[in-house]
């Protein structure tokens, strides 16, 4: 063959080894991500406990907040 047909060939060759070796950390780095994700289930299933409760204690203050302006409606009239 000639050489420049080489160099091609060489060049592909260098590509191969490089795309191999970029595949085997890709698939290192899918295995250790889906690890940290697995880990990270018990901390978002509490967040999202945490954002319920959160959410019921501002109903709660939400609630009490219309009570006190219906109970001082009622005073008001009841004073008139």
């Amino acid at each position: 063959m000639t050489p420049k047909i080489d160099q091609v060939f060489d060049r592909l060759n260098n590509i191969d080894k490089t795309l191999s070796a970029q595949h085997v950390t890709l698939k290192e780095h899918i295995r250790r991500t889906e690890l940290l994700e697995h880990e990270l289930e018990p901390i978002k299933n509490k967040m999202a406990m945490a954002t319920g409760v959160l959410k019921f204690i501002g109903l709660i203050g939400i609630l009490s907040g219309i009570l006190e302006v219906t109970f001082m409606g009622v005073r008001w009239l009841s004073a008139r």
